[in-house]
């Protein structure tokens, strides 16, 4: 790290100019893609080291890649996943960070460090995306060169807090995304209970639990099946599938 002469404060004042620029490109938007490619476009510009990036985002306890900067990244990611090894599965769920600076002499991850070596890799620094306040992990935040010891001291401290930030960010994005779907889905199931007490006569609370009960007969959410009455009407078809006299 930085030392205390006048020379090491000038490192640490330029380390925190960075990181302010940096975490200002960076906050939950309305798209959630978009939300993820800040993070990694980020990192990009704001460690001189980094030439690719991408976020490993646990989806049913399966990693996939999300905000891609470049073919690397995505194809790096890819291998680590078919060998079930390397630094952004490590990060994403066991350790909080984890630089290799040479994946041409890397024992710890022998099958995937050798293909990501011949894709062009150098060295990598991968860390977890995790809240303080939850032992959840949200994934990983992988950050790729084509050089050896491409990543300095500082590169990898402004790493550690740009993806503690990162974590605030997808967090904040995934709550977004949900509270949309969730209104979107309240809203169409609303249609297709307007329509069915138009159609039927009943009453708000009879339609709700007719749709139910179909929902659960044909075995189709509940959204999915108001999308469908809802998009048969706006079609001019009889697309309810929902009994009301069961």
């Amino acid at each position: 790290m930085p030392d205390d002469g006048p020379a090491g404060h000038d490192e640490v004042h330029a380390l925190i100019e960075r990181f302010t620029v940096a975490a200002s490109r960076m906050h939950a938007t309305e798209d959630f893609e978009e939300s993820l490619k800040r993070i990694t476009d980020t990192a990009v510009q704001a460690l001189r080291g980094c030439e690719a990036a991408s976020i490993s985002l646990l989806e049913r306890d399966r990693p996939v890649t999300r905000g891609a900067t470049a073919a690397l990244a995505l194809a790096a990611d890819q291998i680590q996943y078919e060998e079930g090894e390397g630094p952004c599965l490590d990060a994403a769920l066991q350790e909080r960070w984890v630089y290799t600076p040479d994946l041409t002499h890397e024992p710890r991850w022998p099958r995937s460090a050798g293909r990501m070596s011949q894709l062009g890799v150098g060295s990598m620094f991968s860390l977890r995306l995790t809240l303080d306040a939850s032992p959840h992990t949200l994934g990983g935040l992988n950050l790729y060169a084509t050089t050896p010891k491409a990543f300095d001291e500082h590169d990898q401290l402004l790493g550690i807090l740009l993806a503690s930030v990162g974590a605030v960010v997808v967090d904040g994005a995934r709550q977004q995304e949900h509270l949309r779907a969730a209104i979107a889905s309240r809203q169409v199931i609303g249609e297709a209970v307007g329509l069915l007490r138009a159609e039927a006569k009943l009453s708000s609370q009879q339609a709700f639990e007719a749709l139910s009960r179909a929902s659960q007969r044909t075995n189709v959410k509940l959204r999915d099946l108001a999308q469908r009455i809802s998009d048969g009407a706006e079609g001019g078809t009889d697309a309810s599938p929902v009994a009301v006299g069961e």
